[in-house]
């Protein structure tokens, strides 16, 4: 462990040599000063755990000294040796700079010099102990500040997932029942209807906890690589695909996915057209362009059903999936800005 430093300040030499000798063996290390001035050009080389000066020097006193030490370096412990006791003079240096002691001289080493050094040295770490504890209190502090506000966050995040899944579960349950009283005795159709909505509510679940985060169209890029490949034609309103969305991307891409999948149940990839309105408002229409094709999916009981689910969904983050008859299209209007 390195010595603390303490700095001993006089214009007389012999006062000097007479406190290097006395203080060799201690366990601090010794610099001395002849002058204000060279104490100064000390503390710029060296941490300076305790001064100590006397008063009575020539171009700077030790009182002046101290103000600047006090100003410059506040932590250091601030002493007077000096032999120049006049009551008035103790009271000012101690009322203007805080002295810790004020030893007159002649001293006497083991009765009142070194002891005093010590206690002062004691005191310094204590100083720094102090603001190394205050330290961490406040980086403590700002942790469990840290993990209080993620913990609260989770905590409203689960609830609102709860929440949802209690939404969408009630949402699976009345389009179940609604089909199970149209088709009450297709008990294998039943099934297969049942299977693909359970798919995708499972699918669902694997977003959970949800995650709100900012993407844009080039999160989509292996996506609708894969789309053009088997033919499906692309039109974007804007070029610019660096326009940013905050939602719920998960669940937006299983929406998407699962739109496509219902529609190339009853059309072939290449009689659709998909338009991707990335402007404000993210926005995907799909238009199919075979008359015929877009009947069957509008009277496929299992592709409405899907519809309407992946509807629900969508108001999680306040989106909208719908057949718009009128225009052979199905639109996913995502809400997402």
């Amino acid at each position: 462990m390195n010595k603390l430093n303490v700095l001993f300040v006089d214009d007389e030499i012999n006062v000097l040599n007479s406190i290097k000798r006395a203080t060799i063996e201690e366990d601090f290390k010794s610099l001395f000063a002849v002058s204000g001035e060279k104490a100064l050009e000390q503390f710029k080389e060296n941490e300076i755990a305790v001064i100590v000066t006397d008063m009575r020097m020539p171009t700077m006193n030790g009182l002046e000294l101290l103000e600047n030490i006090k100003e410059i370096y506040p932590d250091t412990v601030r002493m007077v040796l000096s032999g120049y006791a006049q009551m008035s003079q103790v009271i000012a240096t101690v009322n203007k700079v805080g002295v810790f002691k004020y030893i007159t001289k002649p001293w006497n080493n083991e009765n009142d010099f070194l002891p005093a050094i010590n206690e002062a040295l004691k005191y310094y770490n204590l100083i720094r102990e102090n603001e190394a504890f205050k330290i961490q209190i406040i980086e403590k502090s700002k942790l469990y500040e840290n993990m209080f506000n993620k913990n609260n966050n989770l905590v409203k995040n689960t609830l609102k997932d709860i929440n949802y899944i209690k939404v969408v579960a009630k949402l699976i349950f009345d389009i179940k029942n609604n089909m199970h009283n149209i088709i009450k005795y297709e008990s294998f159709k039943q099934k297969h209807i049942d299977e693909s909505i359970d798919k995708i509510y499972f699918k669902y679940l694997e977003t959970i906890p949800s995650n709100i985060e900012s993407f844009n169209l080039d999160s989509f890029q292996t996506k609708f690589d894969e789309l053009k490949n088997k033919n499906l034609t692309i039109i974007y309103d804007n070029q610019n695909w660096n326009v940013s969305y905050l939602g719920n991307k998960r669940l937006l891409d299983l929406i998407f996915n699962n739109v496509i999948q219902v529609i190339t149940q009853d059309s072939k990839i290449e009689d659709l057209l998909l338009n991707v309105k990335n402007t404000e408002v993210l926005k995907f229409n799909i238009f199919i362009r075979n008359k015929e094709s877009f009947q069957n999916i509008n009277n496929n009981m299992e592709s409405k059903l899907i519809i309407n689910l992946l509807d629900g969904l969508g108001k999680i983050f306040g989106g909208k999936v719908a057949i718009v008859p009128e225009k052979f299209l199905i639109t996913i209007d995502t809400g997402l800005k």
